[in-house]
């Protein structure tokens, strides 16, 4: 629906932009989910750490580490500075806002309703030297859906999570969140948004009767092992 706006959301131009630089990211890990027979892109999940040293970082197969550097005192401080840039975060906080936007357009009110709820959900869950793990984004194409993709890329993060006796959390999208739950996170609060208070119009091919409904966003935690 954000993308009746007067601004449009282009989710699949943000991800075209930004997973570039996540792949890059320190503080990011993108897995991908191949048909072994095929050799056809299945899905991928998007993983963030936070609060990890360096040393603690999973280590991939095929992906190029960063050169080991002395540390100093100088160093410490660069890298605090580039780790708060590197700092993931979901993509619906890292949408663009436009500058100026009328508040008169609802689908930029419920812009800065979702984004403030995540805001605050983030500021109370990730305080200052959290470690933690962050689900950004997972998709499973259609056509591999429900043969266990989705699982085993969650399984690669609640397994560090029950290794490292930390937490991990997900901003679940309403159509997502069981699969969520089936790996082991719970449902900790919700946001329960009316459609149909910031809709600018009916539902595309659905007559000018039809509503919108309701859209839940929920805050997802999974609890790793306790050592």
């Amino acid at each position: 629906m954000k993308a009746l706006g007067r601004n449009p959301f282009d989710m699949k131009k943000y991800h075209t932009e930004s997973l570039p630089q996540m792949l890059k990211s320190p503080r990011c890990v993108v897995l991908k989910a191949v048909d072994d027979e095929t050799g056809e892109f299945a899905g991928f999940c998007n993983w963030g750490l936070i609060g990890f040293s360096p040393d603690e970082m999973p280590v991939l197969e095929g992906r190029i580490q960063p050169l080991e550097k002395p540390i100093t005192a100088s160093t410490q401080q660069s890298e605090k500075d580039q780790s708060e840039k590197d700092e993931p975060a979901s993509a619906e906080q890292r949408a663009p806002e436009a500058e100026d936007e009328p508040q008169d357009d609802p689908i930029k009110r419920l812009e800065t309703l979702t984004s403030g709820d995540l805001d605050a959900w983030q500021k109370e869950v990730m305080p200052e030297g959290t470690k933690c793990l962050i689900v950004i984004g997972l998709s499973v194409s259609p056509k591999f859906q429900r043969r266990g993709i989705g699982s085993a890329l969650l399984r690669w993060g609640t397994s560090i999570c029950d290794q490292k006796g930390v937490f991990a959390w997900v901003h679940s999208s309403e159509p997502a969140w069981r699969i969520y739950e089936k790996a082991g996170f719970q449902v900790i609060r919700s946001l329960d948004v009316d459609l149909d208070e910031y809709a600018p119009c009916p539902p595309p091919n659905e007559g000018p009767d039809a509503k919108w409904g309701h859209y839940v966003f929920r805050y997802m935690k999974y609890f790793g092992a306790k050592n």
